[in-house]
């Protein structure tokens, strides 16, 4: 899931910040796996989750995705993923997938000693870790940190620099408030992992 790895920011804006993914993978338990990944999509929602989405569905659940209608359609897919804005939020979702025992493999992405601490209160011991080592190269090629901190919560670097800027500078001028601002920048996001409470935090603060 190394599109939801590379968030940008102080250790202080990420640690409210997780991702799930649940995934089939295929030749082991993809077919017929609508209903364990309903099953799965009903235990992220029953916690306090700020987003979810879909490619096929073309928009999120900030930007209008209904989830009973989402639900709907899993038969044709192979995976959901869901953001959530707190530990206790995750925490409480991996004791109830545990329990579930759907056989569907999970991946949670967060601050990893966050994650490691989460998994080893719910009795869970991660097999695999995959960490983002930070960025190398020219840096001047990039765009500044309160850009990046919101752009970088897109995986698919479907929000861009200039949009980003221009919604800033409308919140900064005091004419868009910033929690219209967080569902603005977050629409693009058609998978849903962009973190519109973070960004709202992130934008009454500059």
């Amino acid at each position: 899931m190394s599109h939801s790895l590379h968030r940008f920011g102080s250790r202080e804006s990420l640690k409210d910040d997780f991702c799930i993914y649940a995934r089939a993978s295929k030749g082991i338990n993809r077919d017929n796996c609508g209903d364990k990944l309903r099953r799965i999509f009903s235990i992220f929602l029953s916690e306090d989750f700020v987003n979810f989405g879909h490619g096929h569905a073309g928009k999120s659940y900030v930007d209008g995705l209904n989830a009973e209608e989402y639900a709907k359609t899993l038969d044709s897919s192979y995976g959901i993923i869901v953001n959530f804005g707190s530990r206790e939020a995750v925490a409480n979702v991996l004791r109830k997938l545990k329990e579930a025992d759907t056989g569907l493999s999970i991946v949670v992405s967060g601050l990893i000693d966050e994650v490691v601490a989460i998994a080893g209160e719910c009795g869970l011991t991660p097999h695999t870790a995959s960490l983002s080592l930070g960025i190398y190269g020219d840096k001047s090629l990039i765009p500044e940190d309160e850009v990046l901190e919101l752009t970088t919560m897109c995986g698919h670097s479907l929000i861009g620099n200039a949009f980003v800027r221009t919604v800033i500078g409308k919140v900064k001028k005091g004419g868009m408030p910033p929690a219209d601002a967080s569902i603005l920048i977050a629409r693009p996001c058609v998978c849903g992992i962009f973190n519109t409470r973070r960004c709202e935090k992130i934008l009454s603060n500059i």
